[in-house]
């Protein structure tokens, strides 16, 4: 859904769904509404448009969820106690019983603006038999203060928009996409937990593990990307977005700026990361008599033919500006190498151990991955879309690997630090001696 091509009758359905649903019985619980009112609320603003009929659908989603919750709880407490998800998290009930008793009606004020239990009251107000009509005046009332409190915010920003980012506005709706994206996978990595609905789920329905199956999702869902990016470009729908996102990044004559940022494009070259990925399948072999690192190469060269493929089929011309790079432009050959080696790298070393390490894996990893296709555009070798594109190949690949690793005949051996740290150190010193000879390639890809 594209915020920014929304007419304001349909900012309004948007914004009066999000508000039911962040009301409505134990759905609250579930989706981030409060984060995604304050997204509509921002397109809004940026839009120009009026705060006051926002405001209205928002006060009467939250009206709708709340009373919807509340005949709920008077009518079908009994069928809801035995069925998910109450019967899977009895303690939204105990938790919403205890702060009812404790403050009566004014926890329905309360509970608009206190997460935890804000989709809890309502329903626990109808299982206590509360009047409708003591319910019902009180539930207006804290939606009248609830809708500002959590629209205008939004509303304001998105309105000071040009003020705030000038000519930078082209960044203003991907940046929001980014936001929610990055929101979305947070909370789905929330009920991907063992003992989450999600994950609950997946073992009875599909007999898979959490791990397996997000790294299933992680998959489908860049497939999913890419096929949309393809479309994307070959629509020409982000031509106007490349041109303009382009020329603001694209490095001028400043000689030194454009050395640093050469240096940071080689360590995406094919050139430096393949003699890499093959040095990590000897290392891997040496050390722990594994094939893991051969996979990770094979993986990495289909990504390189995937690559290719895609640039003969849709052949776009690179920027007209920045260094002279000959071949196509769609998706970036570097950024895609790069996210697929280093991302798989983080797999590799990661897999077996904690969440905090995984996360601290792929967290570092996101660092070359983010400024090797930065570099990208900075150069004028690629056009911001042909980076995106990039990026998801190289996930597509790392959950491909993740996959492979988590079969359930494998096992679980996690690498030591010593010999992560001796894997680490060799590919730092290869890297740097490949590096030294990188311009005379020329930053092609």
């Amino acid at each position: 859904m594209d915020l920014a091509q929304l007419s304001l009758p349909a900012l309004m359905l948007v914004t009066a769904a999000l508000a039911l649903c962040e009301s409505l019985a134990f759905v609250g619980v579930l989706v981030p509404g409060v984060a995604l009112l304050f997204a509509v609320a921002l397109a809004a603003g940026e839009q120009g448009q009026p705060l006051l009929p926002i405001l209205i659908a928002a006060f009467a989603g939250a009206v709708v969820g709340d009373g919807l919750s509340f005949l709920l709880g008077r009518h079908a407490e009994d069928w809801l106690q035995r069925h998910w998800p109450l019967n899977a998290h009895p303690g939204w009930h105990r938790r919403g019983a205890a702060f009812f008793q404790r403050y009566g009606l004014l926890s329905i004020v309360l509970g608009r603006f206190i997460g935890p239990v804000r989709p809890v009251v309502p329903f626990i107000a109808g299982t206590f038999d509360m009047p409708a009509m003591r319910f019902f005046t009180v539930n207006i009332l804290s939606a009248l203060a609830w809708a500002p409190a959590y629209i205008v915010p939004g509303f304001l920003v998105g309105r000071s928009a040009d003020d705030l980012l000038g000519h930078w506005h082209a960044l203003f709706y991907p940046g929001l996409g980014l936001v929610l994206v990055i929101l979305a996978m947070t909370v789905l990595h929330q009920h991907l937990q063992p003992g989450q609905p999600l994950a609950r789920w997946g073992s009875e329905r599909l007999g898979l593990k959490p791990e397996r199956l997000a790294a299933l999702m992680l998959l489908a869902g860049s497939a999913l990307a890419l096929c949309a990016l393809a479309l994307i470009q070959m629509q020409g729908w982000a031509q106007d977005w490349n041109r303009h996102l382009q020329g603001l990044i694209l490095l001028g004559p400043d000689a030194g700026a454009l050395g640093f940022w050469l240096q940071v494009t080689a360590f995406g070259s094919t050139a430096i990361l393949l003699p890499a990925a093959v040095l990590l399948g000897f290392g891997l072999k040496w050390l722990r008599r594994s094939a893991d690192g051969w996979r990770l190469l094979l993986l990495l060269g289909l990504t390189a033919g995937l690559n290719s493929l895609l640039k003969w089929l849709f052949q776009v011309a690179r920027p007209e500006t920045g260094v002279e790079v000959a071949g196509w432009s769609f998706p970036s050959g570097h950024s895609s190498a790069s996210s697929a080696f280093f991302a798989m790298l983080a797999v590799l070393l990661a897999t077996g151990h904690g969440v905090a390490v995984r996360r601290a894996s792929y967290l570092l990893a996101l660092m070359p991955i983010l400024l090797i296709g930065l570099s990208r555009i900075v150069i004028g070798a690629h056009w911001p879309l042909d980076v995106i594109a990039g990026w998801i190949e190289g996930l597509m690949a790392a959950a491909m690997l993740r996959l492979w690793l988590l079969r359930p005949e494998r096992g679980r051996t996690p690498l030591n630090a010593k010999d992560a740290t001796t894997i680490l150190a060799a590919l730092i010193v290869l890297a740097g001696a490949l590096s030294a000879g990188y311009h005379a390639l020329g930053p092609a890809g």
